[in-house]
């Protein structure tokens, strides 16, 4: 197997992006198959932003590929050539792949895609018993909540929809926010739950995990002091079966967060937000390393290794915990 050695230029581009683990990520990754890429931070705060040249960068013979954050997830999709199917019914791309190279001008073709639905997927996919991770659909005719109102819960409900989940509750303390999130998908049973009467019998029989998309501070307003109120309605749910409920919690800052912390109180099994980071991690690693037309193996190397993986989780769960200070 030929391995084309050219060196790979890759970004984070976002805005506040100083706290990201990514670097560490994928660094260690080039270092452990011995790669000279690099993956940098660019702070951006908008596509044009002149500091960052970001639409330059992305355009480069030496691009390999990025990684693309808030404020930026929805504002990229017109700059990218060509969209994948995950990032066209969630409406945003946090990945950028050479997709192919322009014969006319050496230049990379682009495409867009979301990977935050890999990061929400897996972590609950693994956390379930062994046989249930075999089945396509392991949660088929269960019912589901998110907490929040943003880009990541429409990530969340596409991941949850691939988990087979046969209805999700919103909770957010914005209620147009949700409305625009329902009118988003209609192919899914989205439901808003605002009040705790909402939370029914049935309700605690059918649930099978949740996902936290906020940040984690104590709530200063009534809307806000309602979705924890909400979120601990239905962490106390009746459990007569005895399972282990998930709750994945993408907020990493703290790594206990409040929300963390008050699954766990009811006997839920919280999983971190690193996790969640690391695997929509893996999945930007593998489509730019293993089947984009950057590739160094030519799109012939088919994993990055279970000891490259491994050595990269030991990493970055490794790393100082991030303190949240203020809003």
């Amino acid at each position: 197997m030929t391995l084309d050695l050219t060196r790979r230029d890759f970004y984070l581009f976002g805005y506040p992006i100083s706290h990201s683990a990514s670097p560490a990520m994928h660094n260690g990754i080039f270092a452990d198959l011995e790669l000279p890429h690099r993956y940098e931070l660019h702070d951006t705060k908008t596509i044009d932003d002149p500091d960052s040249q970001m639409l330059q960068l992305i355009r480069s013979t030496t691009f390999g590929g990025a990684a693309v954050t808030m404020p930026l997830k929805v504002a990229a999709m017109p700059h990218v050539d060509i969209l994948s199917p995950d990032a066209k019914e969630i409406g945003s791309i946090n990945t950028i792949i050479v997709d192919s190279i322009s014969p006319e001008t050496g230049k990379p073709i682009l495409l867009g895609r979301n990977t935050d639905w890999e990061g929400i997927r897996n972590p609950l996919l693994l956390a379930l018993p062994e046989e249930k991770q075999r089945e396509e659909l392991p949660l088929e005719g269960r019912w589901a909540f998110i907490i929040g109102g943003g880009g990541t819960t429409r990530a969340a409900v596409y991941a949850l929809g691939k988990l087979g989940i046969e209805r999700i509750w919103l909770i957010n303390r914005d209620p147009q926010e949700t409305e625009e999130i329902i009118k988003q998908f209609p192919q899914y049973d989205l439901q808003a739950l605002n009040t705790l009467d909402q939370w029914t019998s049935e309700c605690e029989e059918k649930v099978a995990c949740g996902v936290g998309a906020i940040p984690s501070f104590e709530p200063a307003t009534d809307p806000e002091r309602n979705v924890y109120a909400l979120a601990r309605k239905v962490f106390g749910s009746r459990n007569e079966s005895g399972e282990k409920r998930l709750f994945l919690e993408m907020c990493y800052k703290p790594r206990k967060t409040l929300l963390y912390n008050i699954a766990e109180s009811f006997g839920w099994l919280p999983i971190g937000g690193v996790e969640a980071m690391l695997e929509q991690g893996f999945a930007q690693s593998r489509a730019w390393l293993l089947r984009s037309a950057a590739s160094p193996w030519g799109g012939k190397r088919a994993e990055l290794g279970v000891e490259i993986e491994e050595a990269a989780r030991a990493r970055v769960r490794g790393m100082d915990d991030i303190k949240a200070t203020s809003k």
